[in-house]
């Protein structure tokens, strides 16, 4: 999982520049969710979501093959205007209100990833299993990471060592 996320640390970089310009476009109905769902293997569970003021609620809980992430039950957090910007921005550069409802890979065994999304008072949701596999645009996963990278995800997914 370290290495999903050191990438969205590039992706979230992508659009560090249109994060300046975020005061005046606010948007007050902003929130985005994201949902991992279980696999066959070792996925970490969980769901983030953080909204326009900043607050972060995170879910975790054990997966199917007994694999914990490091907080289990409901935790928050907030995170920066800034973080909260980028996040804006990558919904809004990824198209994501143009994408399918769902891109599903016809596999067994991998995690569902849910991503929903209320922008300017309008509420989306895609459902990516195995997206890649069937055409689903690559913004999707770069919108998925940043999503666990500006909320601060790590701090919940990767057990102490």
């Amino acid at each position: 999982m370290r290495g999903i996320l050191g990438t969205s640390v590039l992706a979230a970089g992508l659009v560090a520049g249109s994060a300046a310009a975020w005061g005046a476009d606010r948007d007050p109905t902003f929130k985005v969710l994201l949902e991992r769902g279980p696999c066959f293997g070792s996925c970490p569970v969980y769901s983030v979501q953080v909204d326009a003021e900043g607050h972060v609620v995170w879910h975790g809980r054990r997966s199917t093959a007994g694999i914990s992430v490091a907080c289990q039950g409901e935790r928050r957090w907030r995170v920066g205007a800034d973080a909260v910007a980028k996040l804006e921005a990558q919904v809004d550069g990824s198209g994501f209100f143009q994408f399918a409802d769902a891109y599903r890979g016809r596999v067994t065994d991998l995690p569902t990833y849910t991503v929903t999304v209320t922008r300017r008072g309008r509420t989306k949701t895609v459902v990516d299993y195995a997206g890649g596999t069937v055409g689903m645009p690559a913004e999707m996963t770069t919108l998925e990471l940043a999503i666990d990278d500006q909320a601060g995800a790590i701090r919940c997914i990767d057990p102490p060592h």
